[in-house]
């Protein structure tokens, strides 16, 4: 029940009767002020009365085929036995010299009013129900989005990984035991950040740092990670494995060689990271899923805002939102 549906029924009750005894006494040449008092509250008794069984009745009926006939039946009993009651001498009128008739008008108006005003709050109340019924489906959709986003990260990750491997063993490589076991320490640390919808910027920058120890192991100098980055935003909020995502994909769909470097620069713009790499397209580029790219458009929308990317100058540009901890529900 509303704050307004609680108040209004005693506001009503309370002001309702003294306003309509106050004009009548102040027409009255003498004036009872003993009858006065019993006819406010016998007034004040019977609206409370009419409002709460109204309600009771909208509740009862809800779903009944003759809701409006029962409502106005049930009333209708009642007010006539007040009618009565008040006309009979049995009680006293609930208003000075009012007739039989005024106050069967009087009531049934009241009675109107009431249903009038129960009914915008009963539909004020389905409403918010079903906001909150609405919000919560859009909130497990949303929650249902972003697992099965983080269902694709190990699978992806996994696969790009032993693709690395396997390249190694092939050709005889002595990095091939030193791979094995900085990707078994990485695998598990990928494991326990993907259960997060974010982590601190601080380590995701470790979990890129020992990624990019992987891609050495391959690429030797042909990498060249330059990191530029506020150290006041290392508390704030990215989506894991997110630089992990953009650095996978710029070795993947560009040329890289000791005497030609893939330079990837990752700095701090005002609320966000602009990551960048020179655009040096691959002869013969493999087809790709686009899961990294993709996957990172997604799980951003879900969960923060959209980020933006594109081609400027001979670059391509990924601009990542971060996150403050206070934001966060």
């Amino acid at each position: 029940m509303s704050r307004s549906e609680k108040i209004l029924p005693i506001a009503i009750a309370l002001f309702a009767p003294a306003i309509s005894f106050l004009n009548s006494s102040l027409n009255a040449e003498e004036v009872n002020y003993t009858l006065l008092i019993v006819k406010y509250l016998q007034g004040t008794l019977v609206l409370m009365i009419l409002w709460y069984l109204n309600r009771w009745l909208l509740l009862k009926t809800e779903n009944s085929k003759n809701k409006s006939a029962t409502i106005f039946g049930v009333n209708a009993i009642i007010i006539v036995l007040v009618t009565l009651l008040a006309s009979s001498g049995i009680t006293e009128d609930i208003t000075i010299d009012s007739s039989p008739f005024f106050l069967l008008v009087r009531l049934s108006l009241i009675v109107l009013i009431f249903n009038i005003v129960l009914r915008v709050f009963n539909e004020q109340k389905k409403n918010a129900e079903l906001q909150v019924q609405n919000l919560s489906l859009k909130t497990e959709n949303l929650k249902f989005q972003v697992d099965m986003l983080k269902q694709q990260i190990n699978p992806h990750f996994l696969f790009n990984s032993l693709n690395t491997l396997l390249d190694l063993v092939e050709s005889k490589s002595e990095d091939a035991v030193d791979y094995i076991q900085n990707f078994s320490g990485l695998y598990r640390n990928v494991l326990q950040s993907a259960q997060y919808d974010f982590i601190i910027l601080s380590q995701e920058l470790e979990f890129l740092e020992a990624y990019s120890d992987l891609l050495r192991v391959r690429f030797k100098e042909a990498i060249d990670l330059q990191i530029e980055i506020d150290p006041a935003q290392y508390d704030l909020l990215i989506p894991p494995l997110s630089l992990q995502f953009l650095v996978e994909n710029a070795v993947k769909h560009n040329q890289l060689s000791i005497e030609h470097p893939l330079r990837i620069s990752i700095k701090s713009m005002d609320d966000s990271l602009e990551v960048s790499n020179k655009i040096i397209p691959k002869e013969y580029s493999a087809p790709g899923e686009k899961v990294g790219l993709i996957n990172l458009q997604q799980r951003f929308s879900i969960l923060h805002q959209p980020i933006s990317y594109g081609e400027a100058n001979g670059c391509f540009k990924v601009q990542l939102p971060l996150k403050s901890p206070s934001h966060v529900n």
